[in-house]
């Protein structure tokens, strides 16, 4: 593998960071501390953490993009036709190497691999240390996760495709090429599987990583690959030791409507947090749904139709009007009028391991264990609903429709069809000409930025592009 630090240019993205003539690589790589030299202590590596942290908080990661795309890209949100202009050539498949929300997204990612390694590799030894240590590695791991996910085909598909570039220390004057998807999921088993070893039990609340959040990763980048048997068994360690349980109906709404982490272990495994100072503003997701934001991104109504009227699910999409037409609109993020706090972005939820051992289990013949996560999750969201009794590829079949109920508007859509190797469909209500985009596009996955393969010879674009 190559341990090199991938070289690339920031344009408008990044402007509030730096010039748009400087590699991203310049900018400092956590909050207070501006050279990697300088992690010489457990405290200097807990303002490290922090400062990679909030890095997660970027528009173009967990701020918006990631979570916003996922569902645009697929079939559960589409944009209205009174909208802001926002992702338009993400909504309509006509992105190119150019697109400022695609480069946002692969510099975010990378600089906060960068904010990672500095803090892996420190020369600082203690218990403290390898916490920080611990938590660095998994969120280098989740980071490649999302990358993989979105500018290479799935493991399902050929792990032998070019992945993403793997980067393990800090070296801005080497160039590296695309590692192999495969080399890139080892990676993350790997970082996933030192820093649970690392971390302790304890975490101070669910915008933490403690182990059990490198754990139920690990279950899900298992899952992504198809290592079924691999991924029940990291989930249940998170379902047998976690502590984690899902909200009652009675308490979803209000569960949806807090914008705080929890220390309770109710529902989230992790999540990147927001308050009334760290936010992304106006750039926030809340705001693309919100129709007191830019509220662009509405309900596809083909998932609307999936909710029964007693699915407590159904309470987060409201009814509306939007450009003269009745739409539905996404209610899942509340707090835009909020001053003292904003709402926090769940990336790993309790809901979607249960449904992850669902699908592992029938997919792997065993027909009960399946049957009995798959009904944890439907009958608590819907407690009139008499429970499936499907089997084989009918169950199948359930467990991906309950996922896609489940996780609407949280950004996983598009890389679960990926995943699946299966077209998207979306109906009238997105352009004609994106309505049937197939596995086999080549737009299934998108562009390599242009300023990293101008920065970086060694770099190859992707099919298409």
């Amino acid at each position: 593998m190559k341990n090199k630090m991938i070289y690339t240019l920031s344009l408008a993205v990044l402007l509030s960071l730096g010039s748009c003539k400087e590699s991203f690589l310049q900018l400092d790589p956590y909050d207070a501390l501006p050279a990697s030299t300088a992690i010489t202590t457990a405290a200097d590596m807990e303002v490290a953490t922090n400062g990679l942290y909030s890095m997660l908080r970027s528009v173009g990661l967990y701020g918006r993009t990631i979570p916003f795309t996922n569902d645009l890209l697929a079939d559960n949100v589409y944009l209205s036709v009174q909208n802001s202009g926002r992702y338009l050539p993400l909504f309509n498949y006509s992105v190119n190497s150019q697109n400022g929300d695609n480069l946002g997204t692969w510099n975010n990612a990378y600089t906060a691999i960068l904010r990672a390694n500095n803090i892996i590799n420190a020369e600082v030894s203690s218990a403290q240390a390898d916490q920080f240590r611990g938590e660095a590695l998994t969120v280098r791991a989740l980071m490649y996760f999302e990358l993989i996910r979105i500018y290479a085909l799935p493991y399902t598909s050929n792990p032998s495709a070019l992945g993403v570039p793997i980067v393990l220390e800090f070296d801005p004057t080497l160039k590296p090429s695309r590692n192999s998807v495969q080399e890139v999921y080892t990676q993350m088993i790997n970082d996933l599987t030192q820093a649970y070893s690392l971390m302790t039990n304890t975490t101070k609340n669910s915008s933490y990583v403690s182990k059990y959040v490198a754990k139920a990763l690990l279950s899900k980048v298992y899952f992504y690959m198809g290592d079924y048997a691999k991924s029940i068994q990291e989930g249940l360690v998170v379902v047998n030791e976690g502590g984690y349980k899902l909200a009652p109906a009675a308490e979803y709404g209000a569960y949806w409507k807090n914008p705080a982490p929890v220390s309770n272990k109710l529902e989230t495994i992790f999540e990147v947090a927001s308050d009334g100072v760290n936010n992304a503003g106006f750039d926030a997701l809340v705001n693309m749904y919100s129709q007191s934001g830019y509220g662009d991104g509405l309900v596809a109504n083909d998932l609307f139709a999936l909710y029964s009227n007693t699915d407590v699910r159904k309470s987060l999409i409201i009814p509306g009007t939007r450009g003269g037409e009745s739409v539905n609109i996404v209610n899942k993020y509340q707090n835009i009028t909020n001053p003292d706090d904003k709402d926090d972005t769940k990336v790993l939820r309790y809901s979607e391991l249960l449904l992850q051992l669902a699908e592992s289990y029938a997919r792997t013949g065993d027909q009960a264990n399946a049957l009995k996560y798959l009904n944890q999750v439907a009958q608590t969201r819907d407690p009139a609903f008499a429970g499936y009794s499907s089997s084989g590829n009918a169950l199948v079949e359930n467990i991906i429709t309950e996922r896609r109920k489940e996780l609407a508007f949280e950004g996983n859509r598009f890389a679960d069809l990926n995943r699946l190797g299966r077209p998207i469909a979306r109906n009238a209500q997105y352009p004609a000409s994106a309505t049937q985009i197939d596995f086999t596009d080549t737009r299934r996955i998108l562009p390599i930025p242009q300023v990293e393969l101008d920065a970086n010879k060694n770099i190859t674009q992707n099919q298409g592009y």
